[in-house]
């Protein structure tokens, strides 16, 4: 089942979150009360709706009870969007949304988002729309670290439900285009061998382009399930 993620307030900021988004294998809502920034994602996705986020109801009716992750991306920059973030978080955990993430401006609001509710807070100084989107579209994907024209290094965690895999049975370079250059075991980082086995549980850093990182990715979740079957 694809993830479902929503973003709430489509500034700069949002925008270029839902531009990201919906290239990915995710369902997208975007939600903002002003008509004119809605009307402006509407040429990457379907599902964007004018809406009051503080308001419970609304919040529902526009489906967001379903999401997965609701990325609230106001800014801080006034104290009526400070009280407008609080107020969203709020609501959205009363509807029982899975995850909470906040863009935050300032640091000094961090612990007070996270104790109304938030699970995780983000900054557009320290964070691109593009590895944001990455890390909450994949159930796998960490982090992400952009080298040059199209190729990036990906921090991925392998699930538990995964099968072991010898590296030289996965063969990454040929069949995705991504090499496996280091991995995470019991908190030591190392280069794998050639007698590397992939283990549930393993960190492992991807090299690549982002299309044969996720074809990697959902390879290996889909080993899991024809094995499971």
């Amino acid at each position: 089942m694809r993830k479902i993620i929503a973003v709430i307030g489509l500034g700069r900021f949002g925008l270029g979150l839902v531009k990201a988004l919906s290239t990915k294998d995710v369902d997208v809502i975007a939600l903002d009360k002003d008509k004119n920034n809605v009307a402006k994602v509407g040429d990457f996705i379907e599902n964007a709706v004018i809406c009051d986020s503080t308001n419970v109801d609304s919040l529902q009716e526009a489906g967001l009870a379903d999401a997965d992750n609701a990325i609230i991306a106001f800014g801080q920059d006034t104290q009526a969007n400070i009280a407008t973030t609080i107020l969203t978080v709020v609501a959205l955990k009363k509807i029982g949304v899975k995850k909470i993430t906040c863009r935050i401006d300032d640091a000094s609001y961090e612990d007070l988002l996270l104790r109304v509710g938030a699970d995780a807070v983000i900054s557009p100084f320290d964070i691109a729309s593009e590895s944001l989107a990455l890390k909450v579209s994949s159930k796998s994907v960490m982090d992400y670290y952009h080298i040059s024209q199209g190729y990036d290094v990906f921090e991925i965690e392998i699930k538990k439900e995964v099968k072991p895999i010898a590296l030289m049975e996965l063969n990454s370079p040929t069949r995705f285009g991504v090499n496996i250059i280091l991995y995470t075991r019991d908190r030591k980082t190392t280069t794998p061998t050639r007698d590397y086995v992939l283990m549930p549980g393993d960190h492992i850093f991807a090299f690549g382009m982002e299309k044969g990182v996720y074809q990697l990715v959902n390879y290996l979740s889909e080993r899991d399930e024809e094995e499971n079957k």
